[in-house]
């Protein structure tokens, strides 16, 4: 098969043509604008070079090549017509690209006409999504009878070589308004917002915001999810990530157009602190929902890539199409997104021989990993489905809020955001778990009051731990057949333990009341200061339609 790549000379580009260089079926022509850049490639690889402009002209440009298949690497793809995908139906060949632009991957089904009767395929967004992304959640998603939420991140290593391409598609939706599907329904978040922390495996914890990909359009629908489809892109460096996210607000406000054209200038200033990271990055899919059986789980993978080798993972897929169709082993024509295309292992096969490692498990909520799944089974029926949430649920009520002991009580509770005093005051609750961690959104009488839960490890095994800013508990369960109640097992501030001494009184307890309906019972009091707050009543499951 003879393959031409286009932009051979790019970041992406030379790679592909390094990985296909190793397969003697295939014969490449490298294009590029370089000719200088071409010779050392074909002086490397010993392929086949064509020197034209990447602007136009594509008819008779590709038909001098005679390609079997074009490899369409240089973006951004942001904005770009279809012009090379026509062209390459136009002379009989099959096209595939690197495009992780919305819109431009979502539409290329508007040439499934011509391509079915040119008899060849049209593939785009052959890389990590949402090929690779596709890929991982075909994989994981068998045994489920229902998806309710996927969350996929990226994040490279800041010594990865960073293209100007990539620089300016990212810029291109930053401080932009984008769609996601989150609550059921589709939903709005500017790009580079949704700003979070999570850690991944030997890579720490790491800033990450939501991007605007290909897999936001598709997956919804595709999947048939419940609850919502997100994907988070986080750079390595502190520095970096919150400096654009900083940036993202003139655009948000709109005192700017955009930040794509200053692609330039900020990957200069990027490239100034390359040597302040690491050559380490990663990928994460999460996958949710509910088996067969009815347990709620979360399936989790992850691709760790070191040695600098995190650049060659958008390539793998493209690779892994020009493998296929050289063997005749892929079949499909038209033109359509690149999903359902590539197998998992296929996709990684081409990636044999890079420091590129993957892992995969399966966690259930968070209190059934602690307790154990058999505890929880015995709990009664509103309390254990109040706990058996893996996306995202919410519950309302009502309670009644005993205030601070004193008044340097009350300015403790007023610093860690507890509610004030009141009787028969509205309460929501709205769970969302995202990579195991459950964030407990209360909304007491319209006032917020939040916290984080997740499992414990090490010294607080065995434990929930919840965190409420930079104080940390860890709570000791006991479940029975009446409920739940939770004591105190350990305290920190800043991640820093404290003595005994200075613990504070927690009693939390959950039971069912006469009415069948879950409530709770909740009271904190600290050394010195006394109670800072009780609070009891009932929740009951709600439709988060409803929750603005």
């Amino acid at each position: 098969m003879k393959v031409t790549v286009l932009g051979a000379t790019g970041l992406f580009g030379a790679r592909i043509c390094r990985l296909l260089a190793r397969d003697p079926a295939i014969a490449i022509t490298a294009v590029g604008r370089d000719r200088a850049k071409l010779e050392r490639l074909r002086q490397e690889l010993g392929l086949a070079i064509a020197a034209f402009d990447l602007a136009g002209g594509w008819h008779a440009a590709l038909a001098a090549t005679a390609p079997d298949l074009v490899i369409h690497t240089a973006g951004p793809f942001q904005g770009h017509s279809y012009a090379v995908a026509e062209a390459s139906i136009a002379i009989g060949a099959h096209y595939v690209d690197l495009a992780d632009a919305r819109g431009f991957v979502a539409g290329i089904s508007a040439l499934d006409d011509k391509a079915r009767a040119a008899g060849v395929l049209v593939a785009s967004g052959a890389s990590s999504v949402p090929a690779l992304s596709s890929a991982v959640i075909d994989r994981l998603r068998d045994g489920f009878a229902e998806i309710e939420a996927i969350d996929i991140a990226i994040t490279p290593g800041n010594r990865a070589p960073r293209g100007r391409a990539t620089v300016a598609a990212i810029l291109s939706y930053v401080g932009h308004t984008l769609r996601w599907w989150r609550g059921g329904r589709w939903d709005e978040v500017a790009g580079w917002h949704d700003l979070h922390r999570r850690r991944l495996p030997t890579l720490g914890r790491r800033w990450f915001s939501a991007c605007d990909v290909p897999d936001l359009e598709l997956f919804p629908e595709r999947y048939q999810v419940r609850e919502r489809v997100l994907f988070h892109a986080g750079l390595e460096l502190p520095l970096l990530h919150l400096g654009l996210w900083l940036l993202s607000w003139p655009v948000r406000w709109r005192w700017l157009r955009s930040l794509a054209p200053a692609a330039g200038v900020i990957a200069w200033l990027a490239d100034r602190v390359r040597a302040l990271g690491t050559d380490r990055g990663g990928m994460a899919v999460d996958v949710a929902g509910r088996l067969a059986d009815g347990r709620a789980v979360t399936r989790r993978w992850r691709l760790i890539a070191e040695a600098g080798d995190g650049p060659w993972v958008p390539t793998l897929a493209a690779v892994a199409l020009a493998r296929g169709l050289a063997r005749g082993a892929i079949v499909e024509r038209g033109a359509h997104p690149c999903v359902g295309l590539l197998t998992l292992d296929e996709i990684l096969a081409v990636a044999d021989g890079l420091a590129i490692r993957t892992s995969a498990d399966e966690i259930g909520p968070v209190y059934e990993t602690v307790c154990g799944a058999d505890a929880c089974a015995a709990l009664p029926a509103p309390i254990r489905a109040l706990h058996d949430n893996v996306s995202r649920v919410r519950w309302s009520g009502r309670a009644d809020i005993t205030g601070a002991a004193n008044p340097l009580a009350f300015l403790a509770a007023r610093v860690v955001g507890i509610p004030r005093a009141a009787r028969g005051v509205d309460v929501a609750v709205e769970f969302e778990v995202r990579d195991g961690v459950e964030r407990w959104q209360r909304s007491f009488a319209g006032r917020p009051f939040a916290s984080l839960q997740y499992a414990g490890e090490g010294l607080d095994a065995g434990t929930v731990i919840e965190r409420f800013g930079a104080l940390s508990f860890a709570l000791r369960n006991t479940l029975d057949g009446e409920g739940l109640s939770q004591e105190i097992a350990g305290a920190y501030v800043l991640g820093i333990r404290l003595p005994r001494l200075f613990w504070p009184r927690i009693r939390a307890r959950e039971r069912i009341d006469g009415q069948g309906r879950f409530t709770f019972d909740v009271a904190i009091a600290v050394p010195l200061f006394g109670q800072l707050v009780a609070y009891k009543g009932w929740l009951m499951p709600t439709s988060l339609a409803a929750r603005d």
